[in-house]
């Protein structure tokens, strides 16, 4: 069962370091437009990330441990989610061409955020 619930996001983690592996990704003329692209990359990728893996861990968590915490199920994946994210700027610091910058985790967590929210149907 776990590995049922959590090849998905491990995969998609996976695709994400291989993204931020790469020396420079292909960017639009604008500058503008370039910027956006990006960011809404970044938000979308995360997003994803968060609802793999609070499917996994909804699939995974004990019906005992849903009791004692019932924020289990979305508390855990936001903070692995981050955890992934400050640890990819880090290792982008280390790609040649590339950097670390808080403001694009900002951008990870903004993803999750809305994926969170509509996963609990808020929006």
């Amino acid at each position: 069962m776990w590995l049922v619930a959590f090849s998905p996001p491990m995969v998609w983690a996976g695709i994400i370091f291989f993204l931020s592996s790469q020396s420079s990704l292909q960017s639009i003329e604008s500058s503008t437009l370039d910027f956006f692209f990006k960011k809404l990359a970044h938000i979308t990728v995360y997003a994803v990330l968060f609802t793999l893996l609070h499917r996994g861990f909804r699939l995974t968590l004990t019906s005992s441990a849903k009791t004692n915490n019932p924020h289990a199920e979305w508390l855990l994946p936001l903070v692995v989610v981050f955890l992934y994210a400050v640890t990819d700027e880090l290792h982008q610091s280390f790609v040649p061409g590339r950097y670390a910058t808080t403001r694009d985790v900002g951008y990870d967590m903004l993803g999750v955020a809305i994926a969170l929210l509509r996963q609990y149907r808020y929006i």
